[in-house]
């Protein structure tokens, strides 16, 4: 019976936190520190970074 109750817990609390995600995110970048070190975080990310680095500095087309 635990292991029904905590499988519904977490599927109800994925289900609120993909219906909210904007919300959430908002509040949670709202804090200046915080959003400081998500950035820092997302950099030392090789593939995030490649990423945007591309996008950012990419040449021109026309």
């Amino acid at each position: 019976m635990p292991k029904i109750f905590s499988i519904l817990l977490i599927g109800l609390s994925g289900y609120y936190l993909i219906k909210k995600r904007y919300r959430i995110l908002n509040t949670v970048l709202r804090s200046r520190l915080l959003r400081k070190y998500l950035i820092k975080f997302a950099m030392n990310l090789p593939g995030l970074r490649n990423q945007m680095m591309s996008t950012v500095f990419s040449k021109p087309t026309s």
